[in-house]
């Protein structure tokens, strides 16, 4: 069975115009990479006051090192489409796997739209591998000691649940710092993917996606030093000089 990891990279999420879309193919048989596309897409490049609205437009210099490497290509958006057709027919994909794969689905769909080019994915299932990592990792005891050991928190006091940091779980590794350019995390991602085979996960299931990773933080609530309430938050936020706690 062949499958095809991809991650994009746009410049918005509202109005995400993609000037970075790669993809690993996957022979998930001998769980190794067989090939794969890392693609700048042209007109976004071209349009500096675009490229510069993207939250990652300092990676902007490690793009022009791969395409000189020719470790990336640069085409137009339609083109890569075809590639990407090609790649799926060529390899005989039966999935496209991706981390947060309701965002990746829209950037192609909302790109095609724009560039009106077929979109080659709408026939194809696609499978997030956040739900992967949700059902198989995020939820495990060791994840969850690993993010207080190293204060892997959201600003609401979450567990987080990105690539990232179950990247730097599997590899024992707390200074990974994700690349953000999508060859990379692909890759990344890819292994992450393995692991939850390697745990028991069956390809071309659509396991849920866990975004919310609760964290319990004991509190109590006392009135004239009358403790009226004991018990856990998952969630505090103070507005007007009042504290809101959300219990589970």
């Amino acid at each position: 069975m062949n499958i095809i990891v991809l991650d994009t990279e746009t410049t918005s999420i509202d109005k995400p115009f993609c000037y970075d879309i790669s993809w690993c193919i996957v022979d998930t048989d001998e769980q190794m990479v067989v090939d794969f596309k890392a693609n700048v897409v042209e007109q976004v490049w071209h349009n500096l006051p675009l490229f510069e609205s993207a939250y990652y437009r300092e990676k902007r210099t490690k793009y022009i090192d791969m395409m000189r490497r020719r470790e990336a290509t640069m085409d137009k958006w339609g083109y890569i489409m075809r590639k990407l057709k090609e790649d799926i027919k060529k390899y005989d994909v039966t999935g496209i796997y991706a981390y947060n794969s309701d965002f990746d689905d829209k950037v192609i769909k909302f790109n095609c739209d724009w560039f009106k080019c077929n979109n080659p994915i709408e026939t194809i299932p696609v499978y997030d591998i956040w739900g992967y990592a949700s059902e198989f990792i995020t939820g495990t005891a060791d994840y969850k000691k690993f993010c207080e050991d190293n204060e892997r928190f959201t600003d609401s006091g979450n567990y987080k649940g990105s690539a990232e940091v179950v990247y730097q779980f599997l590899t024992e590794n707390p200074d990974f710092i994700e690349e953000h350019i999508g060859l990379f995390d692909a890759e990344i991602e890819t292994e992450i993917l393995f692991e939850c085979i390697h745990r028991g996960a069956v390809l071309g299931t659509g396991y849920k996606v866990v975004k919310q990773l609760s964290r319990l933080h004991p509190f109590a609530v006392k009135i004239d030093g009358i403790e009226i309430y004991h018990g856990a938050y998952v969630r505090k936020y103070v507005r007007n000089e009042t504290y809101n706690f959300t219990t589970k």
